[in-house]
């Protein structure tokens, strides 16, 4: 099946849920997948002894309409976008490595396709394997998720379609996996059995903070954004709108998520 994504990214990509691949128009800027297997996993992964699936997500890095070539590198941006399998990692849902940022750099990401658990984790600035806060964030196709400064996170997707996100990030920095794989993982395992899914801490942290679950808020004006609004053409319409990702101590980040009505389902 294909599915048509423009409606929530803005931009002419398609899922062809077959194979499964991103497709993009050719006045787009895209390139072939890093593909994540389970091999490079295994160190987060709960149970070390799965043999599949092989291939657990795809990473199309710097993809951007290539007129836009010129805005993305003088606003230090750049425009990813992310296909997560609905395969089962044993007991667990299907998820990312999982990384922080270096300094202060944030993240903001929106779902084009399927749904998204996007686990945030802040530990204490003396030790790593103390967790203070920790947030799981339930999105929907075509809401936004913010990762505010000094959160490593994970995306889950908890299917049964493909999710597909994509985000925007400063340009300046590299991704951070190594206390993710000394911690064997993120804060939390989510997990799924007999149709229920459950979460359950980490043993590798001296310390986790209870779980806050909590939904994007629908509409963040100091960012610009809007349920069903596509981000991406923010570039074009209000670049500024996404300076906080350059600069992201000079923002509040207050309003960005509200409390969930229900729980992980």
């Amino acid at each position: 099946m294909i599915a048509a994504l423009k409606g929530f990214s803005g931009v002419e990509i398609s899922l062809d849920t077959a194979k499964p691949e991103l497709v993009f128009a050719t006045e787009l800027n895209a390139h072939a997948p890093g593909i994540r297997t389970l091999e490079e996993m295994r160190e987060v992964i709960l149970d070390k002894t799965l043999v599949l699936p092989k291939e657990l997500y795809y990473m199309y890095r710097d993809v951007y309409m290539k007129k836009d070539t010129g805005l993305l590198q003088s606003h230090k941006l750049r425009y990813d976008v992310t296909l997560i399998k609905p395969d089962m990692l044993g007991k667990e849902l299907m998820k990312t490595a999982g990384h922080y940022h270096p300094g202060d750099f944030g993240e903001l990401y929106e779902v084009l396709h399927g749904r998204c658990f996007c686990l945030l984790q802040r530990y204490r600035t003396e030790d790593a394997t103390v967790i203070e806060e920790a947030i799981l964030v339930k999105a929907k196709a075509g809401q936004k998720i913010v990762i505010p400064p000094g959160f490593g996170h994970i995306l889950v997707n908890p299917g049964p379609q493909h999710l597909v996100t994509s985000n925007w990030v400063s340009s300046e920095f590299k991704s951070e996996y190594e206390l993710y794989k000394e911690t064997q993982g993120a804060a939390y395992f989510i997990m799924q059995e007999n149709a229920k899914v459950t979460y359950i801490p980490n043993p590798n942290f001296k310390k986790v903070t209870a779980l806050r679950i909590v939904e994007p808020a629908g509409r963040i004006e100091a960012f610009g954004l809007a349920e069903g609004s596509p981000m991406y053409p923010l570039i074009n319409r209000s670049p500024e709108k996404l300076a906080f990702l350059n600069r992201p101590l000079d923002f509040n980040y207050a309003d960005v998520f509200v409390n969930s009505s229900g729980g992980l389902l």
